[in-house]
C-alpha cells in the first residue's frame, strides 16, 4: 500500500499508474489541500494533520479477509472513477466523523476477491 500524505508523495511516480491515474491523485491532494488547506498551495500541507488519509493499493496488494471485513465496518462511500485509458475504484472509508481514508485501487489489478469486494462496494451492496 501506498502511503501518500504530502505533495511530495503525490509527485513520485508509480510505473504501474497510468498517467491518467497519476494527474487523478494530483487532482485529488490538490482538492482537499483546497477544502482543508490554510493558506496558499505553496506552503507545508499533510493531509494526517487534518486526519485524512489517501491509500494507493500496489497491483496484486495483499489484502487479507481481515482487512476487508474492518473496513466494510467503515465505508462512507465507494464509486468507480472512468479516466479513459482506466478505471479506478475510490473508497471513502470513515473512521469517526473527524477521520477519513481514501482507498484507491486500478480496476483490474487486484485478487478476484478484493476486486469483488471493491465492485460490490460500489454496486451499493453490503459487504460479507
Amino acid at each position: 500500500m501506498i502511503y501518500m500524505d504530502s505533495r511530495q508523495d503525490i509527485t513520485r511516480s508509480f510505473p504501474f499508474l497510468r498517467d491518467s491515474a497519476d494527474r487523478f491523485l494530483e487532482d485529488f491532494f490538490n482538492h482537499l489541500h483546497e477544502m482543508l488547506g490554510q493558506g496558499g498551495m505553496c506552503e507545508p500541507f499533510r493531509l494526517s494533520d487534518h486526519g485524512y488519509a489517501l491509500l494507493v493499493l500496489n497491483p496484486d496488494e495483499a489484502c487479507s479477509d481481515f482487512h476487508l471485513e474492518n473496513w466494510s465496518l467503515d465505508v462512507e462511500y465507494a464509486e468507480l472513477i472512468d479516466l479513459g485509458d482506466c478505471q479506478l475504484f475510490k473508497v471513502c472509508l470513515m473512521e469517526d466523523n473527524e477521520r477519513f481514508t481514501f482507498l484507491i485501487s486500478i480496476v483490474g489489478s487486484q485478487s478476484e476477491a478484493t476486486e469483488a469486494w471493491l465492485a460490490n462496494l460500489v454496486d451499493g451492496g453490503a459487504c460479507s
